[in-house]
């Protein structure tokens, strides 16, 4: 059943407008009497359509409930730019597996160059990613894609789990990162760094070591930079779910 995010004046009113209204007309083909999900709030409400308008759609509530999909702390994935669309295929799967938000960092060694004149059609695109990503796997949170930023530009001291994949930790430090996996609290806000193709620098391990994150290797095969982040969402959710 299709979900739609909306806001509390489609529910008072019950009306879907707007970009929900033309999803469901032009793209789901809704018609009168079938049912679709809404969301807004933490409550979902299963409505059935009772009219086809020209702007928009009328429905009736037929059931609400509440059904927690999110992990209870937030992890923000701080992921080094990547080429070609892998940024995009790395918003969708991190939204299915439960991230909270996601930082794309211009790394050393990063390869793409962001024409400043196309940052925000860039971010805007990534949020709407997001958006659908969260429709399709249900979720009740949609993942804010921030602003690119540079390494030097994160506030770590938003957040009280830092850690970061590293390719030259020893093999057997995943033992680490499982147990740092084990130590997330309610309430916890966990970063994890990951590095662009190449993986990050002499220079910015240091950094981010200065800074409080922990370097931890993902086991004893050196992952694409847009799989690590993926493969650390997963082991939280088996661990912590």
């Amino acid at each position: 059943m299709p979900r739609y995010f909306v806001e509390e004046y489609n529910i008072s009113n019950l009306i879907i407008d707007n970009d929900n209204f033309h999803h469901l007309k032009t793209v789901n083909r809704v018609k009168i009497g079938e049912e679709v999900e809404l969301f807004f709030n933490d409550v979902t409400y299963k409505v059935k359509i009772t009219k086809i308008n020209k702007d928009n759609l009328i429905f009736e509530i037929i059931d609400q409930f509440y059904y927690d999909t999110e992990f209870n702390f937030k992890v923000t994935i701080m992921q080094g730019y990547p080429k070609g669309d892998k940024l995009e295929e790395i918003i969708k799967h991190s939204t299915e597996l439960g991230v909270y938000e996601i930082i794309p960092v211009i790394m050393d060694r990063t390869i793409v160059k962001i024409d400043d004149s196309k940052k925000q059609a860039k971010i805007n695109r990534l949020n709407t990613i997001a958006k659908e990503a969260a429709k399709q796997s249900r979720r009740n949170y949609i993942p804010k894609i921030n602003d690119i930023k540079k390494i030097t530009e994160i506030d770590s001291n938003l957040y009280n789990v830092k850690i970061f994949a590293y390719e030259a930790e020893c093999t057997n430090s995943d033992k680490k990162f499982l147990n740092i996996i084990n130590s997330i609290k309610e309430n916890d806000n966990v970063i994890i760094a990951i590095g662009p193709e190449g993986g990050f620098s002499n220079e910015e391990a240091k950094y981010l070591i200065d800074k409080g994150f922990i370097p931890v290797s993902l086991g004893k095969r050196i992952l694409r930079t847009e799989t690590a982040g993926l493969y650390c969402l997963s082991a939280i959710g088996a661990i912590k779910e």
